[in-house]
């Protein structure tokens, strides 16, 4: 059984080979694709166990790892509505051929129904990151036995970092930074209130291409925070110059960033701010932006967030998406500029993930939280069924790696992987310029 399989911890094996012509000519849906690769990395409708939750990094040498939850539960971790288990396995997979070939199932983390230590239990929603510039990859899971709306501070969801020093192939046994985390806001709320839930955004860790601090380049996670009193408080952003060893919130917590309070996502804007865009709970997204007075020193300030028009709760779903600003060439003109990319559904349910984009093309688009508000433009539509959480990064190729969860089904998601060009998400409009 597939289950019995996943639950030994494989080493890694050479990649199987798949159908080369026909699969990169159609999606997984069997439509034209102008994708140069689609792959069901993990097919749920074979499995028992639901999939759930992608996460997706290269490596140096080149080497994509996807990640996701094998959701022995059936559910969200700290639930067990639906089958009376809480246990969530880490798994992933790798490929040296950009995607086009993925080796067996590995599993990072293995969760443990009856563990000592309740934080080892299950091990869901990945973020990752894998080093710019050395060979370790980070990878943090939101681990345990509560569920983000019921934990409070002494019974906590936890926040648990695995390392890899050898590009992924081996995991340490993980590090529970909970209370370092929850430590930085106690007593530095707002209206001095309380933190009870800190929740992780899963997806990519941003690692910044400009800001590095002795040996490694900045780290940014992004979460919701809710108190006893206030479930939808605020949404935070928290940065490591360590490789995520240590952490500190970013404008510190007595400033919130975003009220839309729920899973967000970090880049890094051309000029070294750094972008936020947050899922709103009620449907839509916010945006903001942190300017720098002090890069090393972290020190600057948050704007006022915004939202879109036509990224309102009226148009998108309340959904984790993807955010990617990226050099680009306009091609009706030739200038040189940068393009944000979000991925999102492009619809008010879960279904029909594609993205938007928004050219970046002077420091006044993107200054302030007013000047990223306007000029998105809807874009690639990826997906044309039930489809939901999605992460993409800039692939090493010069395309955009993009996984995402598409096909709903025994409470899980196909974790479909797929290869852009700039130019396909844009519809034309824009090629992939220098750095």
């Amino acid at each position: 059984m597939k289950y019995l399989f996943l639950s030994v911890l494989c080493s890694i094996c050479c990649a199987f080979t798949l159908p080369s012509t026909a699969s990169d000519k159609v999606d997984s849906l069997g439509r034209n694709d102008v994708a140069l690769v689609t792959r069901i990395v993990f097919d749920n409708s074979t499995s028992d166990v639901p999939y759930r939750i992608p996460a997706l990094v290269q490596t140096r040498d080149g080497k994509l790892i996807a990640d996701c939850d094998y959701r022995i539960s059936k559910t969200d971790v700290g639930y067990s509505n639906r089958n009376g288990l809480h246990r969530i396995d880490n798994i992933y997979k790798v490929s040296y051929d950009n995607g086009r070939t993925w080796s067996e199932p590995m599993i990072a983390a293995c969760g443990d129904e009856h563990a000592t230590e309740e934080w080892r239990t299950a091990f869901g929603d990945p973020a990752m990151v894998a080093d710019r510039t050395g060979d370790e990859v980070l990878l943090q899971t939101t681990s345990g036995k509560v569920g983000y709306f019921k934990s409070v501070r002494g019974n906590p969801q936890h926040n648990v970092f695995f390392h890899s020093r050898d590009k992924g192939v081996t995991w340490d046994k993980g590090t529970d930074l909970t209370q370092q985390i929850y430590g930085l806001y106690d007593g530095k709320l707002p209206g001095g209130v309380s933190p009870a839930g800190i929740f992780l955004t899963s997806g990519r860790i941003m690692q910044s291409r400009t800001i590095k601090v002795g040996d490694y380049y900045r780290l940014y996670i992004a979460h919701p925070l809710r108190t006893e009193s206030v479930n939808k408080f605020a949404s935070y952003v928290i940065y490591s110059d360590d490789f995520g060893h240590h952490w500190q919130v970013l404008g510190g917590p007595e400033v919130i960033p975003s009220d839309a309070a729920d899973e967000s996502k970090v880049e890094e804007l051309p000029d070294g701010s750094v972008l936020l865009s947050c899922r709103n709970q009620t449907g839509g997204r916010q945006f903001n932006v942190f300017t720098y007075s002090d890069a090393l020193k972290a020190e600057g300030t948050w704007g006022k967030s915004v939202t879109p028009p036509n990224m309102s709760g009226d148009h998108v779903n309340a959904c984790n998406g993807e955010i990617l600003v990226l050099p680009a060439v306009r091609r009706s003109d030739g200038k040189a500029l940068y393009i944000a990319i979000q991925s999102i559904p492009l619809s008010t349910e879960r279904k029909d993930v594609g993205f938007f984009y928004k050219e970046l093309a002077s420091p006044a688009d993107y200054h302030t939280p007013e000047g990223l508000m306007s000029g998105w433009m809807k874009a690639l539509q990826v997906s044309h069924t039930t489809s939901c959480y999605s992460t993409m990064i800039p692939m090493q190729n010069g395309h955009i790696g993009f996984l995402y969860e598409e096909d709903l089904s025994n409470e899980g998601y196909n974790i479909v992987f797929k290869e852009f060009t700039l130019e396909a998400v844009t519809e034309g409009k824009y090629s992939l310029g220098g750095d």
